[in-house]
């Protein structure tokens, strides 16, 4: 059943006979129904749909995080459909049928802001706390005060059980240091761990910065 948006004449979502219709980004579409094949799946069209799967589950248990991350990136998809591109792309390694994701190569921000050369996790601390360090002062000085407001975003991921710890918009990017406590059911995890800037007003980002895999201990 299709339904109807803003009246008779507006848009709709849904089935109409032949025709599927959608609003993608506020922008009402209409395709063909698509037909079931009756061909078998080529070799290449079965690797291409289990990459296709690998990427779509990972950028689904991160949504919340990569609708922040790719709010502006591509205008003409979503942000999870950016998302899930980019991992296609960039981070899917591995021979058929054992592709696996190769995170340090994984993006879950793209945009314009200055991100941190200096930025890094420190070794674990005790009691499953994690410092972050970088250096406000690394910004050209006509530009400091206008990015000192931008807020930092931290992402760690457990690939084994697909949990996630998602703080977005700890703290200001001229404090310099951010003190993390991780829950207590993931220690011993070892975490992928990224961290991206968000502008005050939460529409400009910088992109993410992989900054590799933490083991939280007590």
């Amino acid at each position: 059943m299709a339904k109807i948006i803003n009246g008779v004449l507006g848009a709709f979502s849904g089935v109409v006979g032949p025709v599927v219709g959608a609003v993608v980004r506020g922008v009402a579409t209409i395709r063909s129904k698509p037909k079931k094949s009756t061909k078998p799946a080529k070799e290449s069209q079965i690797q291409q749909r289990t990459k296709f799967g690998l990427a779509t589950k990972f950028i689904k248990t991160l949504k919340r995080v990569v609708d922040v991350g790719f709010q502006s990136y591509n205008k003409t998809m979503s942000p999870s459909n950016a998302a899930v591109q980019d991992v296609l792309i960039n981070a899917i390694v591995g021979l058929a049928p054992n592709y696996k994701i190769d995170f340090p190569n994984v993006t879950l921000s793209k945009g314009s802001l200055y991100d941190s050369y200096t930025l890094k996790v420190m070794p674990p601390l005790p009691d499953l706390e994690l410092l972050f360090t970088w250096n406000p002062a690394e910004l050209p000085a006509e530009e400091a005060l206008l990015y000192a407001t931008d807020r930092i975003s931290f992402v760690l991921y457990d690939e084994v059980t697909h949990r996630f710890i998602a703080l977005l918009g700890a703290v200001a990017r001229s404090v310099g240091t951010y003190q993390m406590s991780i829950p207590f059911s993931f220690e011993g995890a070892k975490l992928h761990t990224w961290a991206f800037f968000v502008s005050a007003d939460g529409k400009a980002v910088s992109n993410s910065q992989y900054l590799g895999l933490v083991t939280p201990t007590m």
